[in-house]
C-alpha cells in the first residue's frame, strides 16, 4: 500500500485491538500515541497518523491511525493541556469507503471555504 508516497508494509502495522489495548492501558490520549508515531516513523519515516480536526455534530474531530485491518478513527470530545486529544475507545471504528467519501467531502467544503475566507480578509486587509 501506498500512502501520500510512503510505501506502507501493512505486515508492520499494529493491529487494531492491539492499538486500542496499548491506549486503553496508557491513557487513551494523543500522547499515548507517541510509541507508535516513533515505530511507524522508524519503519516508514511517516507517522501515519492524521488529525481531523472538524466537528461532525457528535465528535469534536478525530485522530486516524493506519493498522493492519485498514484506518481506525479515534473519536475525541476533549482535550488535556498535556494528553492533547482525549479519545473516546468505546466509539473507535474502522473507517469504510463510504466514511473516507464523507470525510473527503467534508474536508473539501471545510478547507474551500476556509481558504475563500482567507482570501477575502487578505483583500480587507491590503486595502487597509
Amino acid at each position: 500500500m501506498t500512502i501520500n508516497g510512503t510505501i506502507v508494509d501493512v505486515s508492520k502495522l499494529v493491529s487494531k485491538d492491539k492499538l486500542l489495548d496499548d491506549l486503553k492501558h496508557s491513557g487513551a490520549s494523543d500522547r499515548a500515541l507517541s510509541e507508535i508515531r516513533s515505530r511507524y516513523s522508524q519503519d516508514f519515516g511517516n507517522e501515519l497518523i492524521w488529525q481531523y480536526p472538524i466537528c461532525d455534530g457528535v465528535n469534536l474531530g478525530i485522530t486516524i491511525v493506519a493498522v493492519k485491518e485498514g484506518f481506525i478513527a479515534l473519536p475525541f470530545n476533549n482535550t488535556d493541556s498535556t494528553e492533547y486529544e482525549l479519545f473516546d475507545l468505546e466509539r473507535a471504528y474502522l473507517l469504510n469507503e463510504n466514511e473516507l467519501l464523507s470525510l473527503i467531502s467534508e474536508w473539501s467544503k471545510y478547507s474551500e471555504n476556509l481558504l475563500c475566507a482567507l482570501i477575502d480578509m487578505l483583500k480587507f486587509a491590503h486595502d487597509e
